[in-house]
Formats: structure tokens, sequence, C-alpha cells
């Protein structure tokens, strides 16, 4: 009987962590909606995830609050380099399943490469954040993660296509993934990059 107290209070425990993240990747959610504040979304997303996992626990809410307004201004041109980004793919996209573009299958398949490296890179770039760096140096240091840990990049490439076939096959739980990718990504730091560094 005394042993089933600790594993009540463990599970309890662990539920209160997720239902930390959780509740971080909504404010994240809402926070994101005028779309020029999703780069400071996600360099604080950043810092408060690596916070919980070295710390056990999510920084207190006027910390994070005060990193999103450090954060606001410098990630405005990011946010609106992935808004571009997107728009730019989507249409390359239409014009080469559409055949305007000559190069066919061969020339999809390269462009799906190209993005996908990219793409890695950016996924690479967003646990360097949680430290005082620009969004600048994280991308390089992404890079040169990416170089340095191939693995690290198709890693963070199948934890994002989970989070997004989850997305999509269940809507709601766009809500609470946001957090829970990051941590996704930071395990991935942690496990296949930094061993290399």
């Amino acid at each position: 009987m005394t042993t089933a107290v600790p594993v009540a209070r463990g599970w309890k425990e662990q539920l209160r962590r997720v239902g930390e993240l959780a509740l971080l990747g909504i404010v994240a959610v809402v926070v994101s909606l005028p779309v020029l504040t999703l780069g400071a979304v996600v360099a604080t997303l950043s810092t408060a995830v690596g916070h919980w996992a070295d710390h056990d626990d999510l920084p207190r809410w006027r910390e994070i609050g005060a990193e999103f307004v450090r954060r606001l201004l410098p990630g405005v041109p990011v946010s609106v380099a992935v808004v571009l980004a997107v728009l730019v793919v989507s249409q390359q996209l239409a014009w080469l399943r559409a055949g305007v573009v000559p190069g066919g299958g061969v020339a999809l398949a390269g462009f799906g490469l190209a993005v996908a490296c990219l793409s890695a890179v950016a996924l690479l770039a967003v646990p360097r954040l949680a430290g005082p760096g620009t969004w600048r140096a994280a991308l390089a240091a992404g890079w040169t993660d990416l170089l340095r840990a191939p693995a690290a990049g198709l890693a963070a490439l199948a934890v994002t296509a989970i989070a997004v076939l989850l997305a999509l096959l269940l809507p709601g739980v766009v809500l609470v993934l946001p957090a829970l990718l990051v941590l996704a990504l930071h395990a991935v730091h942690r496990r296949l990059v930094l061993p290399r560094g």
C-alpha cells in the first residue's frame, strides 16, 4: 500500500508538467494570430521550453512575457520572411505540378529536397534560440548542425511531420502542439546535436 502513493504522485506530477506545456502552447497559438508575432513566439517558446527541460518547471509567466517583448521587434522580419517563403514555395510547387515551370518530376524532387534542407536548418535553429542569441546566429548554428549531424535534421523533420499529421487528423490538438513540438526539437538537439559538438 505504501508503494502506490508515490506512483500516484508521480503520475499527477507528470500530468501537471504536460498540462503546463499544453497551456503554454495554447497561449502561443493565440499570440501568433497576428502572424507578425510568429518569430517572437517561437523564440519565447524555445526559451521557456529550454528552461522547463533544464529545471523541470516553466519560468514565471511574467518572465515569459518579458522575453516575448524582448523578442518582438527582432522577430518581425523573421515572421515576414516565413510568410513570404510559404507563399513562394506554394506557388512554385503549383507551377511545377501544372507544368508551367519545365523540369517535371526531377525539378519537383530537387525543389522538395531544397525545401526540406532549408526547413531542417530552421527547425534545428529553434533550440538555439533558448539562449540570448539572435535568429541570425541560431540559423547559422542550425546550418552547421545539419552539416555535422544530418540525422538530427531528419529527426527534426520527422517530429514536425508527426505534429502536422496530428494537427490535420485532430484539428483541436493544434492548440496544444506548439510547446510539445518545440520540446521535441529540444530533445533532438540534446540527443543528436550536442554529443557531436
